[in-house]
């Protein structure tokens, strides 16, 4: 029984060990995979034909982050990303067509309280996102 739970513990360090390794060192961009294939999931089961909020349509959409006012283009993938945003998303492996293409006040706080209020002005602004404030705002999506 002793070498079972020490195999196991071995085993466990090991994936840990391998994960570590995986996000730092970026072998074969699995890092990449790996975060984009967690948000896909994350996007097909929260989420159903990209729309979150059905009251509000793509051409109505504002931005009180700001305090202005957003002009959305419903053409495009993802009409609430510019093509930096939408390349650095695309990077990671997510799927841009199956982001919502409104932002409820909802998610918007939750976006404001996960990355915080300057953050969110540069994301809004046109910053493109880091892998890691990706998965910190995935929860928010589905709101």
């Amino acid at each position: 029984m002793k070498k079972i739970i020490q195999f196991l513990i071995i085993l466990i360090l090991l994936f840990i060990l391998s994960l570590i390794a995986i996000f730092v060192f970026n072998p074969m961009n699995l890092r990449n995979k790996i975060i984009g294939g967690a948000i896909n999931a994350y996007l097909d089961n929260s989420i159903k034909d990209g729309e979150v909020n059905e009251e509000k349509s793509a051409t109505d959409t504002t931005e009180t982050i700001t305090g202005e006012n957003v002009q959305v283009n419903p053409d495009d993938k993802s009409p609430l990303l510019n093509a930096e945003q939408e390349k650095a998303l695309e990077s990671y492996g997510v799927d841009v067509d199956k982001l919502p293409k409104v932002i409820s006040p909802e998610m918007e706080k939750c976006f404001l309280e996960k990355l915080g209020q300057e953050r969110g002005v540069e994301l809004v602004g046109g910053s493109a996102p880091s892998a890691f404030e990706v998965i910190k705002i995935r929860t928010c999506i589905s709101l």
